[in-house]
């Protein structure tokens, strides 16, 4: 331990020694020079002109959402320029922080033709646009640009949502979900609009919390199909409901003159969830339980489950107590 202590202290005085000598001082002044030098190269280096290749990234803006594109367009153009080396170095910092690039603006296409071309003087003319006013642009490649496309077949179609928005506990919706827009202009090939019914939403799942709740969802389009928006807004309004409990008697449709039929029991219990706004505008007469004859004829079972069959838009959620009922069917005495 205390021999390896010695060695650290001894190298540390010998490394003090050596920063401390005319040797180390003449290395310093030798570097300086280098480096000097080497500057003054590297000034003289960049003042002067020279040849050089620089890749432009090409960024297409608003293609008319009517057609289809035919041909893979270029995304990238070869520029050959000449320039200094301070004005390369520009290029290289423009390069990796992506604004070296041209826009190509394609609203102007033609819907009545199927080609667009971008000739050598007009894309010159867009590329010297982004380029410094001391570079002289050699050449480019490629040195035009040719759009080839074909026209979409438009049809309008509603958004629906995929997924879930169930409200809170203890509140219901007063409404349903509203969808805006609720219906879409979507352009594609006639073969592919032929089987598209709707457009769906991305997957969403939401446990509505407040009274007025909004909230944006964005729209899946199959491969190939092209839609005016991209994202719909979704809207619902809720409120705190109350069970409203009726009795209901059971009814028995297209029952035949000579035949009688008794329920056990006759009548049920229906309780509905109903917004307290709307609490006072529901009536027993509003809802009603049948049951078809044909239907109950056909059982080998003496019981029938039973289901709302006439009730207002706004009763979507209800109990039937009991829901099955056992049935008596007698021929009558003349």
């Amino acid at each position: 331990m205390i021999l390896k202590q010695l060695n650290k202290r001894e190298i540390r005085e010998r490394i003090g020694v050596f920063f401390r000598s005319k040797r180390w001082r003449d290395t310093l002044v030798f570097l300086g020079f280098v480096a000097l030098a080497s500057g003054f190269w590297a000034l003289q280096y960049f003042r002067q002109k020279f040849e050089f290749e620089v890749p432009m990234k090409v960024n297409y803006v608003h293609i008319p959402s009517e057609i289809a594109l035919s041909n893979e367009l270029p995304q990238e153009i070869t520029l050959h320029i000449q320039d200094k080396g301070s004005a390369y170095l520009n290029y290289i910092v423009k390069k990796r922080k992506g604004s070296l690039l041209v826009t190509i603006d394609l609203e102007e296409i033609s819907l009545n033709k199927t080609s667009y071309l971008i000739d050598p003087t007009a894309l010159r003319s867009l590329i010297e646009d982004k380029l410094l006013a001391s570079t002289q642009l050699k050449s480019y490649f490629p040195d035009k640009i040719e759009i080839n496309y074909s026209l979409l077949v438009q049809k309008e179609l509603p958004v629906t949502i995929n997924g879930t928005i169930s409200p809170a506990a203890g509140y219901l919706f007063s409404d349903s979900i509203r969808i805006k827009p609720a219906q879409v202009t979507v352009y594609g090939r006639k073969e592919a609009l032929d089987t598209l019914r709707e457009i769906r939403t991305v997957p969403v799942n939401y446990s509505v919390v407040s009274k007025e709740w909004s909230a944006s969802a964005d729209l899946q389009a199959p491969e190939g199909i092209h839609l005016t928006v991209d994202r719909v807004n979704l809207s619902v309004t809720m409120e705190e409901y109350t069970e409203k409990i009726f009795q209901l008697p059971v009814i028995c449709r297209n029952l035949p003159s000579n035949r009688k039929i008794h329920f056990f029991p006759s009548t049920v219990e229906l309780g509905v969830k109903v917004g307290l706004s709307k609490y006072s505008q529901l009536s027993q007469s509003d809802f009603e339980i049948a049951v078809d004859y044909n239907d109950l004829k056909e059982r080998n079972t003496a019981n029938c489950s039973l289901t709302l069959t006439r009730k207002p838009q706004e009763a979507d959620s209800y109990r039937i107590t009991p829901n099955v009922i056992e049935f008596l069917i007698e021929q009558k005495n003349d």
